[in-house]
């Protein structure tokens, strides 16, 4: 993990050590247009790439062969999208996730990958919680509280953004939160779209996430107009710098996440 982002190292086709960014806020896995070369991949076509803040057009790479610790995965389409960053080369979608029951141990820093009913599974002291999966989207069900009122939802799990929690704007600007909650500053932030935009950094005085409450947590408002934070089927979403604290494994196919609290719990938000 690095500055809240998860990265690992797998092989496309016949390319070693191409680094990918996990990310469950993904439903499809990408090659950064700056890695192409190094991937050795060849364009297929295009496709709609729905980013954070805006939709754009994007090629694409077909029938590719991914394999990251003893696992392979066959026929994967690759999406090309230029981002402005040399630190990943790719993105590590959902759609590879799929097929294993994953763990994610963010003291060991390890992620692991079980075939269903494996033995070497232990849910002790783990919250189990029910994924809902919005448009392939993984989400909980939680809330927050601000100037006394709580707040209930579903809130999309994204261990690919850096930041903490981003409330998607139908959600803030319906409930009127910019008015409820104290601003502390100002972030910009870069989505897979390309597009850079400013949002508010408030103050949010307690979340109840996994049957736990964490208090004065510095949350995002997002003003989007379009792309996912414009979303009206979330409230919001919770990047890793939430996440980390908390391990958690992932069943997919039964639609089910657990959660337990980590040594990351008390580390600073920024």
């Amino acid at each position: 993990m690095e500055k809240n982002c998860i990265y690992i190292y797998c092989k496309v086709n016949e390319k070693d050590s191409i680094r990918f960014l996990f990310d469950t806020g993904a439903n499809g896995s990408v090659i950064n247009g700056r890695s192409l070369k190094k991937a050795g991949l060849k364009i297929s076509g295009q496709s709609q790439n729905k980013g954070s803040n805006g939709t754009n057009t994007v090629d694409q790479s077909n029938n590719n062969t991914v394999s990251f610790g003893s696992l392979t995965r066959k026929a994967i389409v690759l999406t090309v999208i230029p981002y402005d960053t040399d630190i990943f080369d790719g993105v590590f979608g959902t759609d590879l996730m799929k097929g294993n029951i994953i763990e994610i141990d963010y003291n060991k820093n390890e992620i692991r990958f079980y075939q269903e009913n494996d033995q070497h599974l232990d849910f002790s002291s783990y919250e189990k919680m029910k994924l809902k999966l919005v448009d392939n989207y993984p989400a909980v069900k939680c809330s927050f509280i601000a100037n006394g009122v709580k707040y209930t939802g579903l809130f999309g799990l994204d261990s690919g953004a850096d930041d903490v929690l981003t409330i998607a704007s139908p959600y803030a600007r319906t409930n009127q939160l910019a008015a409820k909650m104290k601003k502390i500053g100002g972030a910009s932030f870069q989505g897979s779209d390309g597009s850079t935009y400013e949002m508010p950094i408030v103050l949010c005085p307690a979340i109840e996430f996994s049957g736990k409450f964490l208090y004065n947590i510095p949350i995002s408002l997002s003003g989007s107009t379009e792309g996912i934070d414009a979303t009206q089927k979330m409230a919001g979403f919770f990047g890793n710098n939430f996440l980390k604290r908390f391990n958690t494994i992932i069943d997919l196919k039964n639609e089910l996440i657990y959660f337990k609290l980590n040594s990351h719990l008390y580390t600073t938000f920024h």
